[in-house]
């Protein structure tokens, strides 16, 4: 019988989780969700890694104490009040008649809360501008820089295309890695898409603004 983990089960019911609201393999958005509750999901991914992996590998450790790290500047990102409440929505359908029906992730939007205009009874929330999306983007693609730079990468790469069960892996801790790896890329290319689209909008109220 193998070691026993306190965190294994939490580490695979967040990566369930993630799976629910995320076309994983696709990269693209599956349903409405909160933002930071993923966050929250992810790292416990994180803290079951540092339970796993051995003493020994101490460049795992430092792997996943910098993962932890860019995590944690991401939740303060959103905890201080600067994104309050982000969330990834439905778009708007008089948005939709603007923007072209190839557009990657034109049927989703990225909003916060707007805390001035919101009443006891109604929640009001503001579209993320372009700058803000281009910071969080900037973020994910920070972490994927990290995990590139380590010994993994081939690992990663490998994994990603066989698409293999976690009972395929003899390192389970590989596993939890690509895990983390996936749902950073994923976010890194959500961001990525969405901040195109706000240029392009930015762009066309611009143009509008110019034929009054």
């Amino acid at each position: 019988m193998g070691e026993e983990f306190e965190w294994e089960e939490f580490a695979d019911m967040a990566i369930e989780e993630l799976n629910e609201f995320l076309h994983v393999e696709s990269c693209f958005v599956k349903e409405e969700h909160e933002f930071l509750s993923k966050l929250y999901s992810m790292e416990q991914i994180i803290i079951h890694l540092d339970e796993r992996i051995s003493e020994k590998l101490i460049h795992l450790h430092d792997l996943n104490k910098r993962i932890s790290e860019k995590f944690l500047e991401i939740r303060d990102l959103i905890e201080s009040g600067e994104l309050c409440e982000l969330t990834i929505l439905k778009e708007e359908n008089h948005i939709l008649s603007k923007i072209k029906e190839d557009m990657k992730h034109r049927d989703w939007r990225v909003v916060k809360k707007d805390i001035e205009l919101e009443t006891k009874d109604e929640l009001k929330v503001l579209r993320l501008e372009e700058k803000e999306i281009k910071n969080l983007h900037s973020k994910f693609l920070d972490l994927m820089k990290i995990m590139k730079r380590r010994n993994l990468v081939s690992a990663l790469n490998e994994d990603l295309i066989l698409q293999k069960d976690k009972e395929q892996y003899v390192k389970l801790e590989e596993y939890y890695f690509v895990q983390i790896y996936k749902f950073i890329g994923n976010y890194e290319r959500i961001f990525r898409h969405l901040w195109g689209k706000e240029l392009l909008l930015s762009r066309k109220i611009m143009d509008d603004s110019k034929k009054i």
